[in-house]
């Protein structure tokens, strides 16, 4: 049951992303590398040199990263069930 749950859960994540005609990682992408690159700024390193090596994260990083946590938290649910 938990298996068939990933294969459903990614589904619902392309049917959100048809919904609104906009990649998930498209609306956090921009935002992330800023986020990135202050906090190297904040640590002292000079971001200028690497601007193009700092990217934020593509859309499958983003739907694993989703799927990791949705599955994460029904796991424990079922095994506190059990």
């Amino acid at each position: 049951m938990l298996v068939n749950g990933g294969g459903v859960t990614c589904s619902y994540f392309e049917w959100l992303k048809n919904l609104g005609h906009v990649a998930p990682g498209k609306m956090t992408k921009k935002h992330e590398e800023k986020s990135q690159m202050r906090l190297l700024e904040i640590m002292g390193f000079d971001v200028s040199k690497h601007q193009g090596d700092i990217k934020g994260a593509s859309e499958l990083d983003i739907v694993y990263s989703g799927l990791e946590e949705i599955m994460c938290s029904a796991v424990k649910e079922n095994w506190e069930f059990a």
